[in-house]
């Protein structure tokens, strides 16, 4: 998939790429621009992300950075994800829904492409997707619980929750063979027809997240129950493939 550097973001991205080569010169293998800001979202925490393949990313290497900690903040870049020329080859049955999406949204700063020639396992794919989703929905209820009452918290909360979903979501399409959308919304429209979801109450749920529309006590805790009911469809859905 084709990609640009934003033009808003093109100051910042030389910057950063001036800073890493100054720190790590010849070591320095590869930077990547990934994730929302190359799907053109924008967020007010820092959002924009960088993969950043090195010789050698032990602590005291990485530490060399520690001046430019603050201003990369300033400039909503997150934390540099740092990573050893040979650590992606080793760990794709690790985390193969974490460099999918990578995969999904990127450009290429500086060096080789680490990411182009990635090949993922279906039963990696399907065991990571049953795993994350059966953990967040233990987080999901715990979270609740501790927010009822709290429209604020809650409102946030599914925020959250939705954003972290992105990801499971792109895995859910991949083992279903669908092609993944760039933005997030298409995403989760699509895994919504591919597994047979309910449309009306994921809007719903993008609403609540977007501040669109605001619930009582009675109707958000109808809206959690039907959400955590259509989630548990999609993990028993992935559980089931492992049958096949």
């Amino acid at each position: 998939m084709d990609h640009i550097i934003p033009q808003h973001l093109d100051k910042t991205v030389a910057q950063f790429k001036a800073d890493i080569e100054g720190v790590f010169g010849e070591e320095l293998k590869s930077v990547a621009l990934y994730g929302p800001s190359v799907r053109g979202e924008k967020a007010k925490e820092p959002y924009i992300n960088f993969l950043v393949v090195v010789d050698d990313n032990t602590p005291s290497e990485l530490a060399k950075c520690a001046p430019f900690m603050k201003g990369w903040r300033k400039n909503l870049i997150s934390t540099p994800l740092f990573l050893a020329t040979d650590y992606i080859a080793r760990s794709l049955d690790t985390f193969p829904l974490e460099f999918m999406a990578m995969q999904q949204s990127y450009v290429m700063v500086t060096g080789d492409d680490p990411l182009e020639s990635l090949e993922f396992s279906t039963a990696d794919v399907r065991s990571q997707c049953e795993r994350e989703l059966k953990g967040k929905l233990i987080h999901l209820r715990a979270e609740y619980l501790n927010l009822r009452g709290d429209k604020k918290g809650l409102t946030d909360l599914v925020r959250r929750s939705l954003a972290t979903f992105r990801l499971l979501f792109t895995g859910a399409l991949y083992l279903k063979g669908l092609d993944i959308p760039v933005s997030t919304a298409d995403i989760m429209s699509a895994v919504v027809d591919a597994y047979d979801l309910d449309h009306t109450e994921f809007k719903k749920l993008t609403a609540v997240a977007h501040g669109e529309i605001k619930l009582s006590d009675a109707e958000s805790d109808e809206l959690f129950d039907v959400y955590v009911e259509e989630l548990m469809k999609l993990s028993k859905q992935i559980d089931s493939m492992d049958e096949e």
